[in-house]
């Protein structure tokens, strides 16, 4: 590998650890319900509430982000996320209650913005021939966080169980364990701050901001000796009329144009369609989701090996990507990832429920287990009947106690299945829409309206994938029930499948300016 590919794989890698810190804050969570859904005495709108925090800081900061690294430069932006991060970690370990965990969730959304900024400054300092799989290292790293994270959850709440000598030493049992799975964020956060030292500002960016010796020192490090002056010579000309940072007004009016409304169609509907596959909400409730299914003694076993394979398998990706295409990729994987909320919709669909004798036993220790003897031994077809039934008989308060044991030992269902489903899913969405659609906002806008248009398209995902999808999931499973909840995922693959088909043009192997002027040339032809 070149020099120049080296420096720009390690800026890239520095810029993408950010995805690592995020993937870790999303699935950390998913390990606490169990034990602040007792303490603070969370209903399922709260749980909805804490899960989502950090999209509505995402919402924020995402407000802000463009119009910052347009100012300061990509560079400094993303320092200052690396500090909010460590920030929020901090504060969310050492909260009281459901108000500070909520505060302190919603500062550490504000650096979620890493994701959009890390796909623009490595879009922009990466060789066509491997930007995709740089832009890609984003996703890897944000696989490799949601693998840690749940490798963490596993061990610290094994531990707090078995609560050897040395936990008690450290503090670490049922009533702290989730404190040690926030807090303990803090420590690849303010390593990616002292990383993020190291790299070089986005030569574009330079440019764009009147400092063309600067840019040229940053394309010496990234670019061979002879791409140096044409890639130089080629943003130049290509910002020859814009020497300086377009307004958010100016950048709208030329995204709205018709040679950049092909770019805006397929980044807003991959900005839809990639939350709405529901993946953030399996992350933050994957525990919960293979509870229901009857796997509650390896629930956070299960979410490690979900996030192993789907690992595997965006390794795979980038692999490939640079050579199959970002359009193959993304149509197959999203078919794949509806046929794998499917089979967990059927088996969710063909289950029973009943209280057990099972049941009964487990239940002894927390209620009178006679208040659920007028339906012992009924078989309820239907989730939503069988946990009413529940709640008329205990409460809801109580309901929310009991709740893990009953699924635990009243569900019959095929388990393996709904396992076998949220890994066909997983893996679909870790091959395609998880990378892909980063890489496109990376390659589908040009350097004039990027600030516009990449945190644009992420604070709509982050409307959706941090906001509404992780908020009304525990709702939906609620009132709606599991099956439909993953019928209606599924269908959001599918229908979003069909139309990304139609409108997603193939990027592989071009420079930015050359997709410019493809997205050009197909506006034109469909005015």
């Amino acid at each position: 590998m070149p020099r120049s590919e080296r420096n720009a794989f390690f800026y890239s890698l520095i810029v993408a650890f950010g995805g690592f810190v995020f993937g870790l804050d999303l699935v950390l969570i998913a390990g606490t319900f169990q034990y602040t859904e007792v303490q603070f005495g969370l209903s399922a709108g709260q749980k909805g509430l804490i899960a989502s925090g950090p999209g509505w800081g995402a919402l924020i900061g995402l407000l802000f982000a463009g119009s910052i690294c347009d100012r300061v430069g990509r560079k400094k932006a993303l320092l200052l996320i690396a500090g909010i991060y460590s920030i929020s970690a901090l504060g969310s370990a050492f909260s009281g209650g459901l108000w500070s965990l909520f505060t302190f969730r919603l500062i550490g959304g504000l650096a979620f913005t890493s994701l959009s900024l890390a796909s623009m400054y490595i879009g922009e300092i990466s060789p066509p021939s491997i930007r995709g799989k740089l832009v890609g290292a984003n996703q890897l790293n944000i696989v490799i966080g949601l693998f840690a994270g749940s490798g963490i959850n596993y061990l610290i709440a094994t531990v707090g169980e078995t609560n050897p000598a040395w936990a008690q030493a450290v503090l670490l049992n049922d009533h702290t364990a989730w404190r040690w799975m926030l807090g303990i964020e803090v420590l690849p956060a303010a390593l990616w701050f002292l990383l993020l030292l190291k790299i070089p500002e986005s030569p574009r960016w330079l440019i764009l901001n009147g400092q063309p010796d600067q840019a040229r020192t940053v394309l010496g490090l990234v670019a061979s000796a002879e791409d140096r002056d044409r890639e130089f010579d080629e943003i130049s000309a290509n910002l020859k009329d814009t020497q300086h940072s377009l307004s958010y007004a100016e950048q709208a009016k030329l995204l709205i144009s018709p040679k950049l409304r092909i770019a805006l169609a397929v980044g807003l509907i991959l900005a839809v369609v990639q939350p709405w596959t529901g993946m953030n909400a399996l992350q933050s409730f994957m525990p919960q989701i293979f509870e229901y299914a009857g796997r509650g003694e390896t629930k956070l076993w299960d979410q490690m090996i979900v996030n192993l394979v789907g690992l595997f398998f965006t390794l795979i990706a980038l692999q490939v990507i640079d050579r199959i295409g970002r359009r193959v990729i993304l149509i197959g994987g999203l078919s794949a990832c509806a046929l794998g909320l499917g089979i967990v919709a059927y088996g969710f669909g063909t289950a029973t429920y009943a209280v057990t004798p099972e049941v009964l036993t487990a239940v002894s220790t927390q209620i009178d287990s006679a208040a659920l003897q007028p339906i012992a031994g009924q078989e309820f077809t239907d989730e939503l009947s069988f946990k009413a039934e529940l709640r008329e008989l205990v409460g809801g308060e109580t309901y929310r106690d009991i709740e893990g044991a009953v699924m635990l030992h009243g569900v019959s269902m095929n388990a393996h299945l709904v396992l076998a489903g949220i890994i066909l899913f997983a893996c679909a969405y870790k091959f395609s829409a998880g990378p892909v659609m980063w890489i496109l906002f990376a390659e589908l806008f040009p350097t004039k309206v990027r600030a516009l248009a990449i945190t644009g398209c992420a604070w709509v995902t982050s409307v959706s994938g941090g906001v509404i999808v992780p908020q009304l999931y525990p709702l939906e499973i609620e009132y709606l029930g599991s099956t439909v909840t993953f019928l209606i995922y599924g269908a959001f693959c599918f229908f979003g499948m069909l139309a990304l088909a139609k409108l997603t043009p193939e990027t592989k192997g071009k420079t930015i300016e050359e997709i410019e002027a493809e997205i050009a040339r197909l506006g034109r032809k469909s005015s």
